[in-house]
């Protein structure tokens, strides 16, 4: 019986400077050479997971921004992604408008690429992660005066905030009542910010593993996290396997407490799974 691990990355898989160390990637690596199928599930898209995963090769397609991909490392293109409804979009950004809160939002186009709009930002946190991806992106991050002005060739795929909580939630609450989408509500693992990362109801990291599961063929799924993003995946793992840093509402849940993501403790527990 064939078991899928799929891992969140960062608190998890990730060291708490945001860096994979050269252990797990050593170990990622034999992993694929022997056949052994291991996926990452993360709030990141392609533009800031890749350069994180270079020289690290996957016998499973990995699950990008909370399900909304799922996505060959190898051919870089998505096998599979989930799209939010124009007139949803609508809905969803008329909310944030209302807070006077402009919102990246996300799309993907039919040659394949991830391109990001916006207005303006509200605060240091939404600049940071501009600048963080901007290089990245190579010219398809993009200023708009409205953003639902898309192309035909380019599909809603995405909508995030980052902000303190005081600045969300009355946002969060009233997302409740769109029943066409899905969202992620967190503390941030690098600041005090929280983000919003809404998404289609098709979506979620639970239904990326399942997708992979399906893809590779696997038995079972064990499933590591250490966030509020995580739970659902967790809940449907045949295993849900917490690190020791993980937030309580993470641990209530898991079946297994491991060590800490500085501890490369993924990778540690998936030997001594398979050399049980």
């Amino acid at each position: 019986m064939k078991t899928l691990y799929i891992s969140d990355m960062d608190g998890t898989l990730l060291q708490s400077n945001g860096k994979m160390s050269e252990f797990t990637k050593e170990k990622l690596n034999e992993f694929y050479n022997k056949g052994i199928p291991f996926s990452v599930a993360t709030a990141r898209s392609m533009i800031s997971a890749m350069p994180i995963l270079e020289g690290v090769h996957f016998a499973a397609p990995i699950v990008l921004m909370n399900g909304v991909f799922v996505y060959d490392t190898e051919t870089k293109k998505a096998v599979k992604y989930h799209e939010i409804e124009h007139s949803v979009l609508q809905k969803i950004l008329d909310l944030f408008y209302e807070k006077n809160l402009h919102p990246f939002m996300f799309l993907y186009s039919d040659d394949y690429k991830l391109s990001i709009k916006y207005t303006e930002f509200d605060n240091d946190g939404m600049k940071e992660f501009y600048d963080e991806r901007v290089d990245l992106l190579d010219g398809r991050f993009t200023q708009t005066d409205d953003l639902t002005i898309i192309e035909k060739s380019q599909h809603p795929v995405y909508v995030n905030y980052y902000a303190l909580p005081e600045f969300l939630d009355d946002v969060v609450e009233k997302l409740k009542d769109i029943p066409e989408i899905d969202f992620a509500y967190y503390k941030d693992s690098y600041s005090d910010d929280w983000l919003i990362e809404i998404y289609s109801h098709t979506a979620s990291k639970a239904n990326g593993a399942k997708e992979v599961k399906e893809i590779v063929g696997t038995d079972y799924i064990t499933a590591f996290g250490d966030n509020l993003n995580d739970i659902i995946m967790l809940k449907d793992a045949d295993v849900a396997v917490a690190v020791q840093n993980a937030v309580p509402q993470v641990k209530e849940i898991a079946d297994i407490i491991i060590g800490n993501n500085n501890d490369n403790s993924v990778v540690n527990y998936i030997i001594h799974k398979e050399n049980a």
